[in-house]
Order: structure tokens, then C-alpha cells, then sequence
């Protein structure tokens, strides 16, 4: 056999494991960082998560190169008072969706590398329980846009 026909039988056998892989375990969808004001070196993300899986899954890490610490955060009212707490991760049931939004669940991002400005894209890279990672990018955004 020649080279080129071992190559082309390589790739037969490989093939058949690309078919069968795994996807993805999650989709993200409405990502957008809101603009901090000037002077304020702490941002917010917001998204939503889709677990495109049969089982359930957690959202256990956060990062960014684009900013010094990315915590998950979830804010809260109670008693007519809001306030916001880190929690250490986030649970997703198998074949459903949690959204990151204003009020609730978000991302942290502190002490950005570069000054952002509405327009520019930061990279978010998320980590899950199943080993997973999914690296998003979010423009960063005055307001949250329209679904």
C-alpha cells in the first residue's frame, strides 16, 4: 500500500469514533456583560445555560483572561432587603436551562486587564461537573439585549 492509501484507511477507522463522540454538554445563548461605570473595576455576566444532557449537571468554575478574579454570584431578597452572596457553584437538571440574569444568578467579573467599553468581547470560560468547559464570548453591553 502507498502512503496516501494507508492515510485514506487511517481515516476510515477514524472516522466511525468521530460519528459516536459526545457533543456538547452545554449550549449557551443571551450572553452579555453589562459596562461598568468609569472608576468601577467589577462587572456582571449574564447568560443562559442549556443542559443538552440526560443527566444533571453543575456549573462549578468560572475565568476569564480578560479579568484578575471571576466569582458566581446570586443576588437576593430578603425582608425587602437585596443583597448578593458568592455560592460555589450551580446546579443544572438534566435537559433544562437557568438563566444568569439581573437579580439572580450571575458572573463576577473584578479587576478587569483592560478598560471595556460597550462592544468590545470578553471571554468567559465555564467549567462543569461532568469535566466539561465551554468557552463563551460576551459583548459587553450599556443595556441587556432584547430576547
Amino acid at each position: 500500500m502507498t502512503q496516501r492509501h494507508l492515510s485514506l484507511a487511517g481515516l476510515m477507522l477514524v472516522l466511525p469514533l468521530v460519528a459516536w463522540s459526545d457533543g456538547p454538554s452545554v449550549r449557551a445563548s443571551h450572553v452579555w456583560i453589562r459596562q461598568a461605570p468609569l472608576g468601577v473595576n467589577v462587572m456582571a455576566g449574564y447568560f443562559t445555560l442549556e443542559n443538552l444532557t440526560d443527566k444533571p449537571l453543575t456549573l462549578t468554575a468560572a475565568t476569564s483572561p480578560d479579568f484578575g478574579a471571576v466569582e458566581l454570584h446570586k443576588s437576593t431578597i430578603r425582608d425587602n432587603i437585596e443583597s448578593m452572596e458568592s455560592v460555589v457553584s450551580v446546579d443544572m437538571a438534566a435537559h433544562s436551562s437557568i438563566e444568569f440574569k439581573p437579580g439572580s444568578y450571575h458572573v463576577m467579573l473584578m479587576h478587569p486587564k483592560r478598560n471595556l467599553f460597550t462592544g468590545e468581547t470578553v471571554i468567559l470560560d465555564l467549567t462543569f461537573s461532568d469535566s466539561s468547559e465551554l468557552t463563551i464570548l460576551a459583548p459587553v453591553r450599556r443595556d441587556a439585549p432584547a430576547h
